[in-house]
C-alpha cells in the first residue's frame, strides 16, 4: 500500500514526539526523592543567601508571600531583597510596613523614570543581585508560597560540585476547571524540568523555586547577556550558565514544593502563556529550538486527526493521538507519585484538549507580542 506523504510526515511527527517523552521518562525515573533527612549543610556549612523577590502590583498576594518568606527555617545567614518595579498600587506601602519589622528583607526600587525596556522583571532582578551579599542567588516570584523548609532543602543541593538547583512548584488548589487544569499542567512543566536536570542537560527552569552560585551567574555574564530577551529570566540563563557549572540538581523533595496562584481567567492565562513562548525562536541552541519545531508541528496535526479519520472513514490518522495520550499518561503517573501529585491526573481529558491549542497559539500570539504583562502591552518581536 502507497502511504502518502501526510502519513510519512505524521508517523515521523509521531515517533519524534514518543521519543522525547521516552527521554523525559527515563530522566525522571532516575530523580531521587528526596525529604527531611536530606535537608542538612551542604559539604558541612551552610552558604550565606540572597534571595531576590520582582514585584510590581502585587498588593493581593504580596502580604501571604513575605510571611512565608519570613518563616523559613534556614540554619544560615540569608536576605531578602524585593525590588519594586515602579508598582502604582499599594505594594510599595507594603513592602516598607513589612521590611520595617523584618530586618532580613530590603527594598529597592526601580525609579519611574527609568527607559523602557524588554523585560523588566529581568532589570528588577538585576538591581537585586548588585546588592546582594550571598554566595548563593535564589529566585522566588511575589504570587509564591514556599513551605518553610524551602531554603534549606534547596540550598542542601549544594555538594559535591553542584553549581544550579531547581526546585519544584504547584499550583494551589482551586474549585475551578481553569485552575485544575493550571494544576496539571504546571505538574508537567515541572516534571520536564527534573528530568531535563536529572540527565544532566538543564532546558527548562521557572523562576518561582531557582537557585544557582553567585560565581557561576557572574561567569555567566547575569542577566545582562539577556537583556533583549523578553522572558528568560529562568530556562535562558540557567541554560547559559549551565556552561560553567560543574554539576546541577533538580531539588525532587515533595515537602519542598513552592505554591503559587493560578491564573484567575482565561485571558490572563493565556496572556501568560503566550508571554513565556514570546522566546521560542531565539534560544541559543539550534537543537533546542528544532526540537521545539518539530513538536509545535505535532500538535497542529493532533487537532486535524479526527477530521481525517472521518474523512478517510478509517481510525489510522487517530493513532498520534492516541500514542500522545498514552505517552502523557505513563510520565504524568511516575512523576506524580513521586511528587505526590497522582491525584491531578483527574484533569488530564480536559487539560489536553486546552495544551493542544495553547502549544498550537501561544508561540504565534507570542512572536507578534499578542499579550500583556502586569497590565502593558507588549510590542512584537523584532
Amino acid at each position: 500500500m502507497e502511504l502518502s506523504p501526510w502519513s510519512v510526515g505524521a508517523a515521523a511527527l509521531s515517533l519524534f514526539y514518543l521519543a522525547v517523552l521516552g527521554t523525559f521518562v527515563l530522566g525522571v525515573a532516575r530523580l531521587r526523592v528526596r525529604g527531611e533527612k536530606d535537608r542538612v549543610a551542604p559539604d558541612g556549612a551552610w552558604p550565606r543567601v540572597s534571595i531576590a523577590v520582582p514585584l510590581r502590583n502585587e498588593e493581593r498576594n504580596l502580604g501571604a508571600t513575605l510571611e512565608a518568606l519570613a518563616a523559613q527555617d534556614y540554619p544560615g545567614e540569608w536576605e531578602v531583597l524585593c525590588v519594586d518595579d515602579r508598582s502604582d498600587d499599594a505594594t510599595p506601602r507594603l513592602l516598607a510596613e513589612f521590611a520595617a519589622r523584618n530586618p532580613r528583607f530590603s527594598v529597592l526600587t526601580v525609579p519611574r523614570d527609568a527607559p523602557p525596556v524588554p523585560s523588566p522583571k529581568k532589570r528588577a532582578l538585576e538591581t537585586a543581585f548588585a546588592r546582594a551579599s550571598g554566595g548563593v542567588f535564589m529566585t522566588i516570584d511575589a504570587d509564591c508560597l514556599p513551605p518553610p523548609c524551602w531554603m534549606r532543602s534547596m540550598v542542601s543541593n549544594f555538594r559535591d560540585g553542584i553549581d544550579i538547583v531547581q526546585g519544584p512548584k504547584r499550583i494551589l488548589p482551586g474549585e475551578t476547571a481553569l485552575s485544575r487544569i493550571q494544576a496539571l499542567e504546571t505538574l508537567g512543566f515541572t516534571l520536564i524540568e527534573g528530568a531535563f536536570f536529572s540527565l544532566g542537560k538543564p532546558m527548562l527552569a521557572s523562576a518561582p523555586s531557582l537557585a544557582y552560585r553567585r560565581e557561576v551567574y557572574e561567569r555567566a555574564g547575569g542577566l545582562a547577556a539577556l537583556a533583549d530577551r523578553v522572558s528568560g529570566d529562568d530556562d535562558m540563563l540557567v541554560q547559559r550558565m549551565s556552561r560553567f557549572a560543574r554539576g546541577v540538581a533538580y531539588n525532587a523533595d515533595p515537602g519542598a514544593q513552592v505554591r503559587t496562584w493560578p491564573a484567575e481567567s482565561w485571558r490572563e492565562f493565556f496572556s501568560q502563556r503566550a508571554r513565556w513562548a514570546s522566546n521560542g525562536t531565539h534560544y541559543e541552541s539550534r537543537a533546542y529550538v528544532a526540537t521545539l519545531a518539530a513538536i509545535w508541528l505535532f500538535f497542529v496535526l493532533l487537532p486535524l486527526a479526527p477530521l481525517l479519520a472521518l474523512a478517510a472513514g478509517t481510525p489510522w490518522p487517530l493513532l498520534p493521538l492516541a500514542a500522545k495520550v498514552a505517552a502523557d499518561l505513563l510520565f504524568l503517573a511516575l512523576g506524580g507519585r513521586k511528587l505526590d501529585s497522582l491525584a491531578l491526573l483527574r484533569a488530564y481529558p480536559s487539560t489536553l484538549l486546552v495544551q493542544i491549542l495553547v502549544v498550537v497559539w501561544a508561540p504565534v500570539a507570542g512572536t507578534f507580542g499578542w499579550y500583556r504583562w502586569k497590565g502593558a502591552q507588549a510590542a512584537p518581536r523584532p
